[in-house]
């Protein structure tokens, strides 16, 4: 049954715009839009216009720009029912190494100190994951309308919002975007590279902590984050080209992770009586400069 099969990990509910194809029970290829109403790891719930039967195969392709790469071979496990657009039938992924979705799901065993699942998307690169939250996090989101996390493909931390359904409006014009180790303040960028940079900062008031060889750490206050960068003010200040570990967002009760970074610039706020810094990441095994 569909149902059992969408309960091996979180069910989803995500529009994701697809092409259906194969044959008819009159032996007639067909090629169609569909969509999706409910997904998991290992299959679906599809909104469809054709008639199809239990145990037909059939072939999925994703529609959007960016995923059409995605398609796989699917098993129709039964009909459920009709709504406006068509019959709603249940599918089950036939090849299980198959990523049909571009969504990471973790093992539901794992959710049991979870307040809330999530589907959360990475602001820079748009990978997708399933995420348990658990209590600190979701008033996190709640206040902030996201969280930030390590990000696996960006490979440093990033902001994650609610992933968007898909539509025909926008689902050809959306790219992945493309993260620039150049990414920095320096006073060398050309003005295209300042323009670039600044589109793929995010402002936070997240609390980071800045660890330097030979002095005690510091909590600071993270402006603006970036996969090669952040930005942060402290009563501290760092020379240029120092090497510092920092971690964002941090918390003093839970386990944190701290990532190599160079100080770009340092500036001074006389006002405040802090300072302002904008740091890179560093590549791990990456010698100072």
């Amino acid at each position: 049954m569909a149902s059992a099969s969408l309960r091996r990990t979180d069910r989803v509910s995500l529009t994701l715009l697809l092409e259906v194809s194969g044959t008819d029970s009159h032996g007639e290829e067909f090629k169609a839009p569909a969509h999706t109403l409910l997904i998991n790891r290992g299959g679906a719930v599809i909104v469809f216009e054709r008639e199809l039967t239990p145990e037909q195969e059939i072939h999925i392709q994703r529609r959007a720009a960016s995923e059409s790469h995605r398609g796989s071979r699917v098993r129709v496990v039964g009909q459920f029912g009709r709504q406006k657009g068509g019959f709603l039938y249940g599918i089950e992924i036939m090849d299980s190494d198959v990523d049909l979705w571009g969504i990471e799901f973790p093992p539901i065993a794992d959710s049991t100190e979870a307040v809330a699942r999530m589907l959360l998307e990475c602001s820079y690169c748009h990978s997708r994951e399933v995420v348990h939250l658990s209590e600190l996090e979701l008033r996190a989101f709640e206040t902030n309308r996201g969280i930030a996390r390590h990000c696996r493909t960006c490979g440093v931390p990033s902001i994650w919002t609610q992933a968007p359904h898909e539509d025909e409006k926008k689902v050809t014009r959306r790219t992945p975007r493309v993260t620039r180790e150049s990414d920095t303040r320096g006073a060398g960028a050309s003005e295209s590279e300042q323009r670039e940079r600044q589109r793929m900062r995010l402002k936070t008031r997240l609390t980071a902590c800045i660890r330097q060889t030979g002095a005690d750490d510091e909590l600071a206050v993270c402006e603006d984050i970036s996969p090669v960068g952040m930005c942060f003010r402290s009563k501290r200040r760092y020379d240029a080209d120092a090497q510092i570990d920092v971690a964002v967002p941090y918390s003093p009760d839970a386990a944190n992770i701290f990532l190599p970074a160079r100080i770009v610039y340092s500036e001074e706020m006389p006002k405040a009586g802090l300072f302002r810094h904008g740091t890179e990441y560093r590549k791990l095994g990456q010698r100072a400069r």
